[in-house]
Parts: C-alpha cells; sequence; structure tokens
C-alpha cells in the first residue's frame, strides 16, 4: 500500500508570505468571513456549495484508492478471471 503524506509548506515562502502580508497593512479579519453569519438566503448557491463539497469528497475518495493500489490489484485479478474464462469458452466450442 502506497502511503502518500502531504507535503509541509516550505517554511521559508511562508515566512516570506508572512511578512509581505503584514507589512502590506492587510486586515486578514475583513477578508476572513465571520462564522457567525448566516449562509446566503439564495437556493442556488447553497447547491451548488453542496455540489462543490461532494465533488470533491468524492474525488478524494476517488484518488485515495487509486494510490492505495488496489485497483490495479483487482485489474489484474479481472484480466486472469477473462483469461480463464476465455480458455474455458475455447475449450467448450465444437
Amino acid at each position: 500500500m502506497v502511503s502518500q503524506k502531504s507535503k509541509p509548506l516550505a517554511l521559508p515562502d511562508t515566512l516570506r508570505d508572512l511578512a509581505l502580508i503584514r507589512a502590506s497593512d492587510i486586515d486578514l479579519s475583513a477578508i476572513v468571513p465571520n462564522k457567525d453569519s448566516t449562509a446566503p438566503d439564495d437556493p442556488e448557491v447553497f447547491q451548488s456549495t453542496q455540489s462543490s463539497h461532494e465533488f470533491v469528497a468524492e474525488t478524494r475518495a476517488a484518488l485515495r484508492a487509486y494510490n492505495s493500489g488496489e485497483l490495479q490489484k483487482k485489474n489484474s485479478e479481472l484480466r486472469k478471471v477473462q483469461a480463464e474464462l476465455e480458455e474455458v469458452l475455447r475449450g467448450l466450442s465444437p
């Protein structure tokens, strides 16, 4: 099983970015939405957000399955069974 660990951000790059934010006098609290704020009342926005969350969850699950190597094992097992069935069919043919 292949283990994929996420790489941490490079410390020098992170420190540089933080220094740039600090030097630019950006108020990060104005950028980040308030947790107490309510979701938009627009059902289309809500549905779109839900669809996006579902897509991300399904994509992550698919990538985990692909990276685990399990799919490759199943593929080779299916090919082996397929070859055996084709051999049985050739034996049954008159």
